[in-house]
């Protein structure tokens, strides 16, 4: 698995996370206030459509929020992935393999020739 798949699975982990997190404290919150809704109710001061109709616009307020703070931080998460790849690109662009270093063979005759002709002088 390479540098940029490996913050891919990392970010869909964490997005994943966020919203099982995300789901659980909207039906928390939703739950506690529901809580004095059904005591109004029971007591007879709050009549059966109007609870249903409180409890079911602030579920739907609860999605709003919801849905917000996920996509949001799922941009961030995408973005954080993005610029993993950008950084991988420019480090793979900036790399350059070693070049070989060409060494000239020279044949053990060329040398004694060379030596032969180094030591005269005129």
């Amino acid at each position: 698995m390479g540098f940029v798949d490996r913050i891919a699975t990392v970010m869909n982990f964490s997005q994943t996370s966020l919203e099982n997190t995300m789901s659980t404290v909207m039906e928390v919150h939703q739950t506690i206030i529901e809580i004095p809704i059904n005591v109004a109710e029971d007591l007879g001061g709050l009549p059966k459509e109007k609870a249903k109709a409180l409890k079911d616009k602030h579920r739907q307020v609860l999605e709003h929020l919801n849905g917000g703070i996920v996509d949001a931080i799922g941009e961030v998460n995408q973005y954080i992935v993005k610029q993993a790849q950008a950084v991988n690109d420019f480090a793979r662009s900036q790399w350059e393999p070693p070049k070989p270093t060409i060494v000239e063979f020279q044949k053990k005759q060329d040398q004694r020739k060379k030596k032969s002709f180094s030591g005269t002088s005129d």
